[in-house]
């Protein structure tokens, strides 16, 4: 499932004046909440919907703040499909910029730090990366308000401050998103059309023995609700991977994998209820052939988841 563009302001109505995590009075959304935010744009991004107001609710159930400064690893707690994958200080170093590209290229944003203020010191902000365009960014910024996410917006004209773009951003927070990847829809560009492509020879992945509620698949990761839930199969169920690197994910845990049943159900199971099933074939194609055949019945299958300074 590639990235959608989704755009929250820290300055909206509905959530600015929120205490932000267990802060004092006036640590608000409005004032303090841009890592938040960006954490909020990034996760719905990802077909998780969540507001800064109901994350930040969510992330104080779980302990997810330290007073007002959010606990980044805290997210996986509330979606465990989404973990921290690098957390990376630069405020005296360069940038991880080939490492930013390279997340940007497999289709999951990353949260970066900058210096809201040319005034002396480093005014922190979060914000959130998306794409690449020459020597620059295009970002997602919490601050104002700018809800029409066709406008490009760029990070070196808000935030250089006068240093290079290697020098600009002073943390990186990367979040692994899995089920998520493919370009990112960049403004004016339609988001590609989802596309399958099943593995060469029919590879398989059966349900664990011990799934003794049956295993869900899904349209999409997201396990907060039933409403994605595109069919269920019983443990011992065979199903067929429809993704190029699915085999490699069978067993793992926070993985998920894209299948199909044998009834053409297809959507995403929980790779670590999974195990690989030997010794199966695909069905064979069915020739014509000429005259009658007399074939055996088929015997159907019986085996029936700031200062903005947040960090």
């Amino acid at each position: 499932m590639p990235f959608k563009l989704v755009y929250y302001s820290q300055q909206d109505a509905q959530w600015k004046s929120d205490i932000l995590g267990f802060g004092d009075p006036g640590d608000t959304i409005g004032y303090l909440g841009c890592a938040l935010t960006s954490v909020a744009m990034l996760i719905s991004g990802h077909g998780h919907t969540e507001s800064p107001k109901s994350l930040n609710q969510k992330l104080k159930n779980v302990n997810g703040f330290a007073s007002a400064a959010i606990r980044w690893g805290s997210v996986s707690q509330i979606y465990p499909q989404v973990t921290v994958k690098s957390n990376i200080s630069c405020a005296t170093s360069d940038a991880p910029l080939a490492l930013i590209d390279a997340q940007i290229e497999a289709g999951q944003p990353a949260i970066v730090q900058v210096d809201s203020s040319p005034a002396q010191g480093i005014q922190t902000h979060w914000i959130v990366l998306y794409a690449c365009k020459g020597d620059d960014y295009l970002m997602l910024d919490p601050w104002p308000y700018q809800p029409d996410v066709t406008k490009e917006t760029y990070l070196m004209p808000r935030y250089a401050q006068g240093r290079q773009l290697k020098r600009a951003i002073s943390h990186v927070i990367l979040y692994e998103a899995f089920g998520s990847g493919g370009p990112i829809s960049t403004p004016g560009t339609p988001l590609p059309e989802p596309t399958t492509t099943p593995t060469t020879g029919g590879d398989y992945a059966r349900v664990k023995v011990n799934v003794t509620w049956g295993l869900n698949i899904r349209s999409s990761i997201d396990t907060s609700s039933p409403a994605n839930i595109v069919t269920t199969v019983p443990a011992g169920t065979n199903l067929l991977i429809v993704e190029t690197d699915g085999v490699s994910k069978i067993g793992a845990v926070n993985q998920w994998i894209r299948v199909r049943d044998d009834k053409g159900h297809e959507g995403y199971a929980a790779a670590w209820y999974l195990e690989k099933a030997p010794g199966v074939e695909p069905p064979p194609a069915t020739e014509p052939v000429p005259g009658p055949v007399n074939e055996p019945p088929v015997t159907p299958s019986t085996t029936p988841a700031v200062d903005r300074s947040d960090f």
